[in-house]
């Protein structure tokens, strides 16, 4: 007993299209990865210099991210 031909043509086409999609969502996994990463490291970066900022200017500091003028400065180092 066999598919006929036009029948195995069919399922061969689903299968190529099924494991084409497979493939690709694989790959967009693989870049989300790469993204996901890159955020994080992003995320660090800002935290230490965050930190920094805040030590040498106070927790409340707050800084134009335009112009770099620093507002509520809480120590005496704001004129740095």
């Amino acid at each position: 007993m066999k598919l006929s031909k036009k029948k195995l043509e069919t399922l061969k086409e689903l299968v190529k299209s099924k494991d084409e999609a497979q493939m690709a969502v694989g790959q967009l996994e693989i870049r989300k990865a790469h993204f996901v990463g890159e955020a994080m490291q992003a995320e660090n970066s800002f935290q230490v210099m965050r930190e920094e900022l805040q030590s040498k200017y106070g927790e409340d500091v707050q800084i134009d991210l335009q112009t770099g003028e620093i507002a509520n400065a809480s120590n005496d180092l704001k004129k740095s």
